[in-house]
């Protein structure tokens, strides 16, 4: 595990891979940490430099602001980018990292190789979410975060999966348990504030992978479609046996689909 300072604060981060193979940025989802990725990344690595940052306020990663919005996440992950010297990178977002990585991708396009939302959308939340993430964070100052992590992450899972990844969801349980309140609340702010980035789709010169998992209980998959429509260099892997983790639910396939696409514009 490497540090680095950002804002007076410290970002963790793991590298793993031959540092000349082409770079991708692993960017973890709300309640988990860069620990989330352990087995998937490593497979990965056979083939890239993978670098999977905590994103502050999530790991051990520390709180720098009440509101973490995206693009100081993204400012994060560029810093993270910078210290590895890194000139040019593929960037995967899962569910809220996706969110970072479109903002990264806004902020840094430079940067950017490809840009994979992994269970995530471009969009911004509808007042239904902002109300639910205000509820979230009415439960976590009532030291209720149990609740929360209880009924967020088997709700990640496909319904019919729930036995079968019974272990991974316990990890996934701890992993979440372990986040600090305040880093919750920082996060959970900054989801509420996010703009929607549909329009960056558009450009061409960045390639966008989107996978989805058919079962997903988090994004309906009527919503893929939509968002393929929205640029002539989008593509889409659907997942049929996976629900908002198929990293974890599906993992040889999500490795396999994500070589090619990098592959095939590195």
């Amino acid at each position: 595990m490497q540090f680095v300072d950002f804002k007076n604060t410290r970002i963790r981060y793991k590298c793993l891979g031959n540092s000349n193979n082409p770079s991708v940025i692993l960017l973890h989802g709300y309640l988990e940490s860069l620990s989330i990725w352990d087995g998937f990344a490593e497979k990965l690595s056979e083939n890239f430099f993978v670098v999977m940052p905590d994103i502050p306020g999530h790991g051990e990663s520390e709180i720098f602001s009440p509101v973490h919005s995206m693009d100081n996440l993204a400012e994060a992950v560029c810093f993270v980018s910078d210290s590895l010297a890194l000139k040019k990178t593929h960037i995967v977002g899962h569910s809220m990292g996706g969110y970072v990585a479109m903002a990264f991708r806004e902020l840094f396009a430079s940067s950017v190789i490809s840009c994979v939302l992994f269970h995530s959308t471009c969009f911004s939340d509808t007042p239904e979410k902002r109300k639910n993430r205000d509820r979230e964070i009415m439960l976590i100052k009532k030291g209720k975060k149990e609740l929360i992590v209880n009924t967020n992450i088997p709700r990640a899972f496909a319904d019919d999966n729930l036995n079968v990844f019974h272990h991974e969801i316990e990890q996934a349980k701890e992993i979440a348990l372990k986040t600090s309140d305040e880093g919750i609340i920082s996060i959970l702010n900054g989801m509420k504030a996010r703009p929607d980035r549909c329009d960056l789709l558009k450009d061409d010169n960045i390639p966008t992978l989107i996978i989805a998992g058919e079962k997903d209980n988090y994004i309906p998959i009527d919503v893929i479609p939509k968002l393929q429509e929205m640029g002539k260099n989008i593509e889409v892997e659907i997942l049929k046996n996976s629900g908002h983790m198929g990293f974890i639910e599906e993992r040889e396939r999500s490795v396999e689909v994500l070589i090619r696409f990098f592959e095939k514009h590195s």
